[in-house]
């Protein structure tokens, strides 16, 4: 990893850290106890109803997928790619999940957080 220390880079990478705190967090917590996320996953997907344990394998999927972009955040690799598949993520989640409440909201915001570094990274 190639560190610059002017305002820009440290910007991007504070960013990144920021970000990857919180994608760290939440997949961990997923991963750790699916019991506590399962009431997110919505009963009914593409006119499929989902069981419990489906819901449950799918949080700690999910999960998963939130650390390998925490990694991707911090390590800078393929910050490209996990960038914009962290934004198609938490936007999926604004709209088929948590909708306009607070905490779609908040999701929304880190979303485009996501999104800004996808066009501020130059690889």
């Amino acid at each position: 990893m190639n560190f610059k220390f002017n305002k820009e880079s440290l910007g991007i990478y504070i960013l990144r850290f920021g970000l990857s705190i919180v994608f760290l967090y939440f997949g961990i917590s997923q991963i750790l106890d699916q019991s506590k996320w399962i009431y997110l996953v919505p009963d009914k997907f593409f006119n499929f109803y989902i069981n419990e344990v489906l819901k449950s394998k799918l949080v700690f999927v999910n999960g998963i997928f939130d650390v390998i972009i925490a990694l991707s955040l911090l390590s800078g690799i393929f910050l490209k790619i996990f960038s914009i598949l962290g934004f198609i993520h938490l936007i999926s989640i604004t709209i088929f999940s948590l909708g306009f409440t607070p905490s779609g909201i908040r999701d929304l915001g880190l979303a485009f957080a996501v999104l800004a570094l996808f066009f501020l990274i130059r690889k």
